[in-house]
């Protein structure tokens, strides 16, 4: 995917030994010719006078993904920084991406055959070695990789239909156990996977159990966003700020979901608009909080989406910088640098005493904004072991264009301590049950009656 870049200019300072005459020389986008590799990511670009492509590359092959004009790249590329002749990066979201220029072109990098693209054995070996390159947690999974290729290709051929052939590829990504790799289903398998994985009870216990606590639990309910966050008082003393998922806080107020979603599809600048909604609905919900002594932000629905999303909301949680965490990514046979992530503070803040909610659905960018606020020491965590996904997902491509997705990024606590799999601890724990819907269908019966949750912090504020 191509997104929205930051463009800068570097000027480079030489000495002359000579004469000690310093001169500046100019470095910019359009000096870049040659082949880039990305520090993490598997993928090579390719940048000469008149294309610039990027490949997917593993140590099995290298292949393209996508095309774009010299000239776009040069003048629309804002968020492309070049640092010099040899190194620029790109930044999305708060993620920095390094690429570093190859003294030579990658002989591998090529156009696919149609024999290739077609063939069962050249696509699961491109999807074997992308993992075996580039997936960053085998140890932590207890995985075998290597053990998984010997169990699974030996039940294809190259005359497996693909429909058999894409279930037994997804059936040894799922060995994995892990909530940020998976199979997106190809629209020619949607009918037939769908059918396969009919739900006898297709209830949405998630919606019941979290509008329950709305019902039965909390006054004076406000809505934002088809209920991507909601927040009242539980009574005089506390707040409750139930946030829902990290990815629908454009500033949009539709009267549904989807009516959300198509409107944020046309949006030409949707980053900024998440940005500016979050801060925009963090300042109305802290205004109207800042009387409570204590809060309770409730994660234990939460979905994951847009880990700057999150941070953007706790922002109005602090009142000083913060280091929240570091992250770095699987690269070759080692790691690429860690980028250490900053949190600035934004006004109104509410400093008072805050406690968040989990669960093992609190996932991905619920659980990086989890880690952050490991940092406040006004913040405390009820509930479960989150669900142990923080990577950022890696979206991959395989030859036949089937879509795939791994996990390839590392976040620590700036102290270096890891909750991927194992998940965030809380301070105060109570046992929900791990699985998605047996965990709802709990929740759901529990709050007819009470919140073990909530009733906890009660108790702790007392």
């Amino acid at each position: 995917m191509i997104n929205h870049f930051l463009f800068a200019l570097i000027i480079i300072t030489t000495i002359s030994c000579k004469t000690s005459e310093k001169r500046k020389a100019d470095v910019s986008k359009t000096e870049l010719n040659g082949f880039y590799e990305q520090q993490g990511e598997g993928q090579i670009v390719e940048i000469n006078d008149s294309l610039v492509t990027s490949f997917y590359s593993s140590s099995f092959n290298c292949f393209p993904e996508w095309k774009i004009s010299r000239d776009y790249f040069n003048t629309q590329t804002p968020t492309i920084k070049v640092i010099d002749e040899n190194t620029f990066t790109n930044q999305e979201g708060y993620t920095v991406f390094t690429y570093k220029k190859l003294k030579i072109k990658p002989t591998f990098c090529k156009e696919l055959t149609e024999e290739q693209i077609n063939s069962n054995i050249y696509n699961f070996e491109t999807l074997w070695h992308t993992f075996n390159d580039q997936y960053a947690f085998f140890k932590e999974r207890n995985i075998d990789w290597n053990e998984l290729k010997k169990k699974y290709k030996s039940q294809f051929t190259e005359q497996t239909s693909p429909f058999e052939f894409y279930l037994l590829l997804e059936k040894m990504v799922l060995e994995l156990d892990d909530a940020h790799s998976d199979f997106e289903v190809p629209d020619d398998f949607d009918d037939q996977w769908h059918t396969l994985n009919k739900k006898q009870d297709t209830t949405n216990y998630r919606n019941l159990a979290k509008d329950k606590i709305l019902e039965n639990f909390v006054t004076d309910v406000q809505k934002y966003n088809g209920g991507q966050i909601a927040w009242g008082n539980i009574d005089e003393n506390l707040a409750y700020i139930q946030i829902n998922g990290m990815d629908g806080l454009a500033d949009y107020q539709p009267s549904n979901a989807s009516e959300y979603w198509e409107k944020a599809e046309e949006s030409d600048d949707y980053d900024k608009d998440l940005i500016d909604g979050t801060h925009k609905i963090a300042t109305k919900i802290i205004n109207e909080i800042q009387n409570k002594k204590v809060c309770i932000i409730d994660f234990r629905f939460n979905q994951g989406g847009y880990d700057w999303v999150g941070l953007a909301f706790m922002s109005h949680f602090i009142d000083k910088k913060y280091n929240i965490f570091k992250k770095k990514r699987r690269f070759e046979d080692n790691y690429s640098d860690y980028q250490i992530i900053d949190l600035e503070p934004t006004k109104p803040a509410y400093l008072k005493n805050v406690y968040i909610l989990t669960s093992p659905f609190t996932v991905s960018a619920a659980e990086t904004t989890t880690i952050a606020t490991m940092n406040f020491p006004n913040f405390k965590r009820v509930g479960s072991y989150t669900n142990g996904a923080l990577s950022d997902v890696l979206y991959k491509e395989l030859p036949n264009g089937w879509t795939y997705w791994l996990s390839n990024e590392v976040y620590e606590t700036t102290n270096g301590k890891l909750f991927e799999v194992k998940g965030i601890t809380p301070h105060y724990k109570i046992d929900y049950p791990k699985e998605e819907i047996e965990l709802f269908k709990a929740m759901n019966s529990e709050f007819d009656n009470q919140d073990r949750a909530i009733e906890k912090v009660k108790e702790i504020i007392k």
